[in-house]
């Protein structure tokens, strides 16, 4: 499953401006990260960001002798900013994006402002399921913060061969809930897929379906609360 974020930003400037400044922060051999730029339109800017990383690998001969060699390894991120929302978009990356952001920061000067999303899934899914025009199971989904009693809340996962959303009320008996992840199914090209969704605006998408997927998962992204 490919993994893709969405986050809220204030741009500062224009996205012209912001692309010459991330294209005088690239990643060379003397750096340890940096910015590679693929492409800055006045909408839109794309691009990668890339972190180098040192660490020791200790191998063992068969009597006992350790030899401490030391490797350099690469993780990359690509990512689209967007000069209207969503406004940052990030595919494959690492689950934490603290120097992703810190490294934006410092190429607009720290002026720019970015924060997490939180969205409602069944706003995306039901936008989702009208821009494609096809029926969308929704086949798993996951809540929290369910109170149980004085002091204890609960986290359910429901599981059906069918539509679980309408199981939703039934179970936490109109008690207050937060849903975090969610589970679709849909058939595309006569197969059956499954994407999954989480209330922090990421989805993962299976990889042979990212081309046709990404675009409208992207243009029924909820404008959710920062």
């Amino acid at each position: 499953m490919n993994r893709v974020r969405w986050l809220n930003a204030q741009w500062p400037s224009s996205m012209r401006t912001i692309g010459h400044k991330l294209k005088a922060l690239p990643f060379s051999e003397d750096s340890m990260d940096g910015f590679a730029i693929e492409r800055v339109r006045d909408d839109f800017i794309e691009g990668r960001y890339i972190e180098k990383y040192i660490y020791q690998e200790v191998n063992s001969d068969p009597f006992g002798k350790e030899e401490v060699i030391e490797r350099t390894g690469y993780r990359s991120t690509d990512f689209t900013l967007f000069a209207q929302f969503p406004y940052v978009e990030l595919r494959n990356g690492q689950r934490s994006i603290k120097e992703f952001v810190n490294k934006l920061l410092q190429a607009c000067n720290f002026t720019l402002v970015v924060s997490p999303i939180t969205v409602s899934l069944l706003d995306w899914v039901a936008s989702f399921q009208k821009i494609t025009g096809q029926k969308i199971v929704v086949d798993s989904l996951q809540v929290s913060g369910v109170a149980l009693g004085e002091g204890i809340t609960g986290k359910i996962l429901l599981k059906g061969d069918r539509d679980v959303r309408e199981a939703i009320d039934n179970i936490v008996g109109g008690k207050k809930y937060t849903l975090e992840k969610v589970q679709v199914k849909m058939t595309s090209g006569g197969k059956s897929l499954s994407v999954h969704l989480a209330n922090n605006g990421t989805a993962k998408i299976p990889p042979d379906h990212i081309s046709d997927l990404l675009p409208v998962l992207r243009q029924s992204f909820p404008k959710g609360r920062p």
